[in-house]
């Protein structure tokens, strides 16, 4: 299986884990189907806008990746228009508002690296955010365990 199609659907079943735990607190989300890169879903209640980011890979570099361009175009943090950013990371869920990743990223002279992902066929740009860093300035972290 195509590493790009693999991905897709592993992202997919982190955003059901999430909606699902809303439901479970009595929120309503409503998944954005096809093809949408300003955010994956809403809760109808508040119009409050999560993006879902998964990234087992950071287990082992201690980077999150943050995309800010793809195929000469802004991308990721630089297009979202969700109000939340969830990384579901293999130990947990870390929620951050794109304002607070952005600030991190300044605060701490995050360079912008270049690189091909897995799956990718054109390099992107994107920050490798360290996990601490991006977990001291979250809403919230949601154990797994």
């Amino acid at each position: 299986m195509d590493n790009f199609i693999k991905d897709l659907e592993l992202g997919k079943i982190s955003e059901h884990e999430l909606m699902d735990m809303c439901r479970k607190k009595g929120q309503h989300p409503l998944c954005v189907e096809g093809n949408f890169k300003y955010y994956d879903f809403i809760i109808a209640e508040t119009k409050t806008a999560y993006e879902v980011k998964r990234d087992y890979k950071s287990a082992e570099t201690g980077n999150i990746v943050i995309e800010v361009k793809m195929y000469d175009k802004p991308s990721g943090l630089i297009s979202t228009r969700a109000d939340y950013w969830v990384f579901d990371l293999p130990d947990g869920y870390l929620i951050i508002k794109p304002e607070r990743i952005k600030d991190c990223i300044l605060y701490h002279g995050i360079r912008q690296v270049k690189f091909v992902g897995n799956g990718d066929r054109e390099p992107k740009k994107a920050y490798l955010v360290k996990i601490d860093i991006l977990k001291r300035n979250a809403k919230r972290w949601v154990n797994k365990n």
